[in-house]
């Protein structure tokens, strides 16, 4: 599991993935994101494409969640 990758923050928001992509460069852990580029905007969001995924390498999920967790409490509202 640890070499798998797992989500740990998912959004509709740019403004968030790229707040997120920040504070996981400067924490040095290797992200990849999924459904980034789908899609058509509306308004800074993404229509009918869903969520954007930000996903980590599974040992270095633990720490991208508390780095995360108030932007994807943010996203959640």
């Amino acid at each position: 599991m640890d070499g798998d990758y797992v989500t740990v923050m998912q959004t509709v928001d740019l403004g968030l993935i790229a707040l997120a992509k920040s504070i996981l460069d400067g924490a040095e852990i290797q992200y990849v994101t999924q459904n980034e580029n789908f899609g058509s905007i509306y308004n800074g969001f993404y229509s009918i494409t869903g969520l954007i995924k930000i996903q980590v390498l599974g040992v270095q999920a633990e720490d991208a969640v508390a780095l995360l967790k108030d932007l994807q409490k943010e996203a959640e509202e």
